[in-house]
């Protein structure tokens, strides 16, 4: 064998572990920047229903298009008019998260309320039209939005806490 051949192959076998963990260093890469919230948080006015007493209960939800929790508070998380913490999520989980925040509203309630989040360069604000009949929910979905909270007697114009049974289904 040539020398020449001996020194090509030997630099060879040097270059190829290298680009071999070059390789397997860009997938994990791409995995980590992927892992990185940077879309927006869009939320959702899931609906209202009307309580026996007559007051409204208002259901609103999200949808994370991230593949990570993305964490919101203060004035990138907040209700308008009025109170801009009412208790509503501070982190949002990926996917769609319906009934995510349940409040009770009076029955003089004048339909204003709405819940913004800005994220990732992106603002986004429910609906305005919360009392259009459009949005009054279906038995089986008011159901489901108040499935573990107690409202009789519950504060008025804040999330409501499920029990811990109804959070485990």
């Amino acid at each position: 064998m040539p020398r020449g051949s001996l020194v090509l192959s030997l630099a060879a076998a040097v270059v190829l572990p290298a680009a071999a963990v070059a390789t397997l260093a860009v997938p994990a890469a791409a995995s980590l920047l992927a892992a990185q919230p940077r879309h927006p948080v869009y939320l959702i006015y899931d609906g209202f229903v009307r309580n026996a007493d007559g007051a409204l209960t208002l259901a609103f939800g999200y949808h994370n298009v991230n593949r990570v929790e993305v964490a919101l508070d203060g004035e990138d998380n907040a209700f308008l008019p009025g109170p801009a913490d009412r208790g509503q999520p501070t982190v949002f989980l990926p996917g769609r998260q319906r009934f995510a925040c349940v409040l009770v509203v009076p029955e003089v309630f004048d339909g204003r309320l709405q819940w913004q989040v800005r994220f990732a360069g992106h603002e986004s604000v429910t609906t305005a039209r919360v009392l259009d009949p459009l949005y009054a929910l279906e038995e089986a979905s008011a159901e489901q939005a108040v499935e573990g909270i107690e409202l009789d007697g519950a504060p008025q114009g804040i999330c409501l806490e499920r029990d811990a049974m109804s959070e485990r289904r």
